[in-house]
């Protein structure tokens, strides 16, 4: 199976809490979107919190193994679904703000695939990673990992946006 697919199907089992009900992100609707009465379940609360997490999570965990532990699913939920804050830069535009985050996950998920090889390279498969980075290291990897997730990350973004699943 596509890891992508993999990465949506986990991405709608995410759950949210309606009416203080838990649910799994699949059983949404664009009218419960819309009556805005859903708690996403995110540590987020805006488009801006979670491009700030993506960069600092990157930025002080890029050699660590912590960042193996990061729950891309969430992010995902969070970049299809959270609002911009309206404050004066250029963050405050969603699409501004989705971008910056598309951008800072995918160098996140680079990071964290060179981790994971740099850590377990030929040594035997991690037990902390998820099938998402099994099927994509193919173990044991290749030394050189040329990751291009950008376009796959949007797409699924849309996907969830859209209700297309």
């Amino acid at each position: 199976m596509d890891p992508y697919n993999i990465l949506l199907q986990k991405s709608l089992e995410h759950p949210v809490i309606i009416e203080d009900e838990d649910v799994p992100l699949w059983k949404l609707s664009k009218d419960d979107i819309q009556r805005d009465n859903i708690d996403f379940n995110l540590p987020w609360s805006s488009l801006q919190d979670l491009a700030l997490s993506l960069y600092e999570l990157k930025k002080n965990q890029q050699g660590s193994k912590e960042l193996i532990k990061f729950p891309i699913e969430e992010a995902i939920v969070g970049i299809a679904f959270l609002k911009s804050k309206k404050i004066s830069s250029l963050l405050s535009n969603d699409s501004i703000a989705i971008e910056t985050c598309l951008n800072h996950l995918n160098d996140l998920m680079i990071a964290r695939i060179v981790c994971i090889s740099r850590h377990y390279y030929l040594v035997k498969r991690p037990l902390n990673t998820n099938i998402f980075d099994d099927i994509i290291l193919k173990f044991p990897p290749n030394k050189n990992i040329v990751v291009k997730n950008r376009d796959y990350i949007e797409e699924i973004v849309l996907k969830l946006k859209n209700f297309d699943f």
